[in-house]
């Protein structure tokens, strides 16, 4: 597709803490790509991240990854099934999608989300969804039910993250398998805490969901999720050896946004126990007992991105109230005030239509 002299607006974040409005011009299309006009897209602590320049990323970036649209043109004529169809999509860009002739070595062993040329759209040299138009492959596309609303669509991306926290942990087999209900301590009640809870308790998991501040607990219960005022960590410690008879919690997600949060994760878990790791605050964690890590057997595991058509399904199945997660609404014209209120709890969207 020739884009003929189009334009279309754009916020390019040129340095940190620096976002303008710009018309850039229509890009051209290849083979494996599809134009997106954006109608919703999310503020994440990502977004956040990158923009204050605590996450380096190389810039100009658009940035912007949870996002819903409409497919408004593809670069191959064998795709366009997809023209018209209401979208969101993965953000890893990787070989198979580029349409890269072979594969690299993490994609041959079945890992395209840690795909070692892969681009990250929104966060990593592929423009994201703060804009009216964003080019995607079309093997990330994933079309969406009717009955789920724009609202909730965006809530795709940070959703599947939140799913894929409990891959392989007990959470993953305690239903199968008929066992007690693990025990899944959240630390922290940001937006993805939140999820992480709401998902942990969706899947039969007893939560302990902490948040800092009032208005991040109130945030958490819009959704069902049952959570306390982090009065501190002795009080937080002191309510999981409570619960678990004194032995700690099966599964701790570190969810605070900080690398402080680990420490505290390490004295919550129980021995053989695992720390699901979901924080990028973009900064090193300079304390943490590896010795008692090593002693006690305790599992990390980090996890990032999760599978968008899983949490698809997970709403249709459960359908729970993401749309009550929204705080406020800027069009795009706007970014510069959007980000400044996603430092405050809620789920922030920008209308790019």
């Amino acid at each position: 597709m020739r884009n003929n002299g189009q334009t279309y607006r754009a916020a390019v974040l040129t340095a940190p803490r620096h976002i303008e409005l710009r018309e850039l011009p229509l890009p051209h299309l290849g083979p494996n790509d599809a134009l997106i006009r954006i109608h919703l897209a999310g503020v994440c602590g990502t977004d956040l991240a990158v923009h204050d320049g605590d996450y380096p990323v190389p810039l100009p970036l658009v940035l912007g990854h949870e996002w819903v649209g409409t497919v408004e043109a593809v670069g191959n004529a064998r795709q366009r099934r997809w023209a018209g169809r209401r979208v969101v999509g993965e953000i890893n860009n990787h070989c198979g999608a580029l349409g890269f002739p072979r594969l690299c070595a993490a994609c041959r062993a079945g890992l395209p989300t840690h795909c070692l040329k892969r681009t990250v759209t929104g966060i990593v040299a592929h423009d994201g969804a703060f804009a009216e138009y964003a080019v995607v492959p079309v093997a990330n596309l994933r079309a969406l039910p009717p009955a789920m609303s724009e609202k909730t669509a965006v809530f795709i991306e940070p959703l599947a993250a939140a799913l894929q926290t409990f891959v392989m942990t007990p959470l993953s087999t305690a239903a199968a398998a008929k066992r007690p209900a693990p025990v899944v301590v959240v630390l922290g009640c940001g937006r993805l805490g939140v999820l992480v809870a709401l998902v942990a308790q969706v899947l039969g998991g007893k939560v302990l969901a902490f948040g800092r501040r009032r208005e991040d607990t109130a945030f958490a219960r819009r959704v069902g999720v049952r959570a306390q005022i982090e009065a501190s960590a002795a009080e937080i410690l002191k309510t999981v050896q409570k619960t678990t008879a004194g032995l700690g919690a099966d599964v701790v997600v570190e969810a605070t946004g900080s690398p402080e949060g680990l420490a505290l994760a390490l004295d919550c878990v129980r021995p053989r126990g695992t720390i699901a790791l979901k924080s990028t605050p973009g900064l090193a964690v300079e304390r943490f007992d590896l010795t008692r890590a090593v002693v006690n057997e305790v599992r990390l595991q980090g996890s990032r991105c999760g599978s968008f058509s899983a949490a698809i399904r997970f709403w249709q199945r459960h359908r729970p109230p993401l749309e009550r997660l929204v705080a406020a609404e800027f069009p795009l014209a706007q970014i510069g005030k959007a980000l400044e209120r996603a430092h405050q709890p809620g789920k922030v969207l920008v209308r790019c239509m």
